[in-house]
């Protein structure tokens, strides 16, 4: 079972898609309502991510998304990944919620060159099997685009198969899910080529103190902020500029950097 906790009784009423339009519309109200005033009493905690403190609006629909796949409320703000504008779920979540109602998911093999996964719909007998290898990761190009291709493949591997398989077995449960995090990652950007000055550690975006205040903004710099600014950046000090914006306004999510990770390599092998 995946980390991710899932829930059969879930604490928030919402439609099942068999009533009436106007009675699933109350239900939709009285759901929403008891989401936001659930977010406003949690975003300005720490058991919540970083990306959603401050932002109740966002979180309810958070926690919304994951009441209609079986996830708590405090689940929900876990699970989902906000990947450039992108509301996204990661394949273990993913998986999660799939092996929560009953269906399996078998990892069979798991290297750094391939990735067996199968699966199999509650039941039924019969196994649904993806496999994913290094060589098919490099024909798409993933590795050039997101840089835990090169640093972690043997998870990658077994994230694109298990999303794979997931959705052959149980699109039903995950229906409105259409990218995880992962495949959102290798898509990546295309940026013209600029120099890099040079090659900055990741460590170095989380233990050095900030050398210099964020730039000032109409709202706080928040890691959404962050993700854009990331995207957007064309030189390696614009990227330390970014770090020291993170750092001041107290930002530390692993999607965070993991992103700014990725853009300084790129940027390394433009240059």
């Amino acid at each position: 079972m995946s980390a991710v906790a899932v829930r059969q009784d879930q604490q928030l009423d919402i439609p099942t898609g068999t009533e009436p339009a106007t009675a699933q519309l109350v239900q939709w109200a009285h759901a929403a309502h008891a989401a936001h005033s659930l977010a406003e009493g949690l975003c300005n905690t720490q058991f919540v991510p970083a990306a959603y403190r401050g932002k109740p609006a966002e979180a309810a629909a958070a926690i919304l998304a994951g009441a209609e796949v079986g996830l708590s409320p405090l689940a929900s703000l876990r699970a989902f990944h906000n990947i450039q504008g992108t509301p996204t779920l990661s394949a273990q979540a993913l998986r999660g919620i799939v092996q929560g109602l009953g269906h399996d998911i078998r990892i069979v093999e798991s290297n750094d060159k391939h990735a067996v996964v199968t699966g199999r719909r509650k039941g039924e007998d019969e196994w649904q099997t993806s496999t994913w290898t290094i060589e098919r990761a490099q024909q798409a190009g993933y590795p050039a685009k997101n840089a835990n291709w090169r640093t972690n493949p043997a998870a990658m591997l077994v994230a694109r198969a298990s999303t794979e398989v997931s959705r052959w077995i149980a699109s039903d449960a995950i229906m409105g899910m259409p990218y995880t995090v992962e495949e959102i990652r290798d898509e990546g950007n295309t940026y013209e080529a600029r120099p890099a000055p040079r090659i900055v550690s990741a460590a170095d975006f989380i233990e050095q103190p900030a050398e210099a205040p964020a730039e000032p903004d109409v709202e706080p710099f928040t890691a959404y902020h962050a993700y854009d600014e990331i995207a957007a950046a064309d030189t390696q000090v614009r990227l330390d500029e970014i770090k020291a914006a993170c750092q001041q306004a107290g930002i530390r999510d692993r999607d965070v950097l993991d992103a700014w990770a990725a853009r300084s390599a790129q940027l390394a092998e433009q240059g």
